[in-house]
């Protein structure tokens, strides 16, 4: 394993935590610092570090984009919880359908 890797890990590890820890005390703040494109900036960063492949790095961009909004389908359980009143497990179970079922057929129109 790399220097660089661990690096890589420990960076991407402590955002993560930074944003559940900020999220107890008020879940905007901590919402927010998960909106921004952190995890897609540290993945940028480091892919053109390690490969210094422009064409690369654009085409990584380009798909993350045209899966961003595919993506945001994992929330709509959570999102409609007053209503359903399944808690947790079922709702994380249910967006990790409906992002699967997203991300096929992204990839499906994106062929």
């Amino acid at each position: 394993m790399s220097g660089l890797f661990l690096v890589k890990v420990v960076v991407s590890a402590l955002v993560i935590a930074l944003a559940s820890e900020i999220a107890k005390r008020d879940s905007f703040w901590g919402a927010l610092l998960v909106a921004l494109p952190l995890t897609s900036i540290l993945a940028v960063s480091w892919l053109y570090l390690e490969t210094r492949d422009n064409a690369l790095v654009t085409r990584f961009a380009r798909d993350i984009f045209l899966l961003v909004p595919g993506s945001l389908v994992f929330f709509l359980p959570f999102l409609l919880e007053t209503k359903t009143r399944l808690g947790f497990l079922p709702n994380l179970a249910a967006g990790i359908v409906l992002l699967v079922l997203a991300v096929w057929a992204m990839r499906r129109i994106l062929s």
